[in-house]
């Protein structure tokens, strides 16, 4: 039995009992249940016993895992918990890639974390210096394995504890890296302890706010669950940690449809790029076009995409970014394909330059978040210290953070990045 949610479900469901308990859908949608007699809860502490436990133990086993737990809350929810762990440890800084999540900003600012940031040569990398000499005098490190464009940092060893955002890399565990490189690890394939926070639903089969939190030999997860429950609804959806469930099942069934899959994408990738396509170097399930060498703006491309009968995962001036899941098909990539050729090229254009701002630190995240504040323009913003996490996701990744005063070039790189108001302390 690799798939004990799922089947507890659809025994309930077979058994055709009166529901006289919570959701009042009364079972209009039969998996979607409460913690009833037997169905366990996402935050029991004892890890040895129980259908979600069971579950979650199979996932760290596929995941090469020491423990594995799951989050219905997304990424979010599992960095949330896995810095409020760092945090009832001791640490007080941490240093992280500027090009972070935004949940990175709303847990700092929640639980009294300075961060030191690290600076990328462009935005929105991921790649930082993470050398002991970068990380004087931080508690521990943040880093994103891939960011949206598809690109990555790599760290050795850096002697502290480590929380990985592996929101869109939770397939890479299943890559074959002779097949397509070792560019790209997942977390537990670092060599070093780290905690891994990652979307199942970006990149595998489950639904949105599937996600999972790993912890590696070396690391404590004592109080893991804990944690998950201090920021988690105390109504987890079952029907997210079912289909949680459900991936273990086909990763443990088919286990390598994610390199077909990883296949199809590389396929498409070489065809793109004898059509005449300018791609940027991405992991094996994204591809990163520059739309400025087909003579459009990303936005542009991707409204053209659009009316061909496709969606992109984002877009920004520059690119436009396709991202595929471990179940894409040879077809899928055909009807990409497709749907690309039908946009004509025109003269290429330069690349808009985003710069990477490095405004002053005026007062913590914390104190600024919970401060009194109101909105203004952008261009009334010059000189005003920052209040709140202005950004739209995708990428989630804010421009200015708070506390930070916004000076001109802030000013500049926030009408760059399309941000219309902002949020100052008053």
């Amino acid at each position: 039995m690799n798939t004990p949610i799922a089947d507890f479900l659809e025994d309930y469901e077979k058994k055709g009992m009166l529901r006289l308990h919570m959701p009042g859908h009364n079972g209009e949608a039969p998996h979607d249940i409460t913690e009833i007699s037997g169905a366990d809860s996402l935050y029991e502490t004892d890890s040895s016993r129980g259908i979600i436990a069971h579950s979650e133990a199979i996932a760290a086993k596929l995941f090469g895992a020491e423990r594995t737990c799951y989050s219905a809350g997304g990424s979010t929810l599992a960095i949330q918990a896995a810095l409020a762990m760092l945090r009832a440890q001791g640490c007080k800084t941490i240093a992280a890639g500027r090009c972070s999540h935004r949940s990175l900003v709303s847990s700092a600012a929640l639980l009294g974390l300075e961060v030191k940031w690290l600076y990328p040569k462009e935005y929105p990398s991921a790649d930082v210096d993470c050398s002991k000499e970068a990380l004087s005098g931080a508690d521990a490190l943040f880093l994103t394995n891939i960011d949206y464009y598809g690109g990555t940092c790599r760290a050795s060893d850096p002697g502290i504890p480590v929380v990985v955002d592996n929101a869109h890399g939770s397939y890479l565990k299943f890559v074959s890296k002779a097949g397509f490189g070792r560019e790209y690890l997942h977390p537990m394939e670092f060599g070093f302890p780290v905690i891994s926070a990652e979307s199942a639903h970006k990149t595998l089969p489950a639904l949105t706010g599937a996600a999972y939190l790993h912890f590696s030999k070396g690391t404590d997860y004592s109080r893991a669950k804990e944690m998950t429950a201090l920021f988690g609804s105390t109504s987890p959806s079952y029907l997210v940690m079912e289909s949680l469930d459900k991936v273990n099942g086909r990763l443990l069934s088919d286990p390598d449809s994610v390199n077909r899959a990883c296949a199809s994408v590389a396929g498409l990738k070489q065809r793109l790029t004898a059509l005449g396509f300018t791609l940027k170097r991405s992991d094996p399930l994204r591809v990163t076009i520059n739309a400025r060498a087909w003579g459009w703006s990303g936005t542009e491309f991707a409204a053209l995409l659009r009316a061909h009968g496709a969606e992109c995962e984002m877009a920004d001036e520059n690119y436009v970014v396709l991202l595929f899941s471990a179940i894409t098909s040879p077809d899928d990539c055909q009807r990409a394909e497709v749907s690309l050729e039908l946009i004509p090229r025109r003269t290429a254009k330069p690349l808009a330059e985003y710069p990477v701002i490095r405004p002053k630190q005026e007062t913590s995240i914390r104190e600024a978040v919970f401060a009194k504040q109101h909105s203004v323009s952008v261009d009334e913003a010059n000189g005003k210290v920052c209040g709140g996490i202005q950004v739209s996701c995708p990428p989630g990744i804010p421009i200015v953070m708070p506390g930070e005063r916004i000076d001109s070039e802030a000013v500049e790189a926030l009408k760059l990045y399309g941000v219309k108001s902002v949020e100052i302390l008053d």
